[in-house]
């Protein structure tokens, strides 16, 4: 595997670890079944090569594996933005 490919499934994995955070947050029962001091392994059926990668990463015991499902289409928080002709004078100097 190449090292630019070991380098996308890190950053994938810490956007998925990032919004699997995000909910447990809003949907704490759903570690209820996950054993204490389980490693946890994101996995994603629908790339296998980043699943693989992660296996492994993974140890051998004490292992809980999600399936991530689907990820929802990422949002805008900007709200009212609008386009000026020239920088606010704060910023301009």
């Amino acid at each position: 595997m190449t090292e630019h490919k070991k380098e996308f499934y890190r950053a994938k994995f810490n956007e998925l670890f990032m919004e699997f955070t995000r909910y447990l947050i809003t949907h704490p029962d759903f570690d209820e079944d996950i054993p204490q001091g389980a490693e946890v392994i994101l996995v994603d059926r629908h790339d296998s090569g980043y699943t693989n990668y992660m296996l492994k990463k993974a140890s051998k015991k004490n292992v809980v594996f999600i399936d991530v499902g689907k990820l929802a289409p990422i949002r805008s928080r900007l709200r009212k933005p609008k386009i000026i002709s020239r920088p606010p004078a704060v910023i301009a100097g």
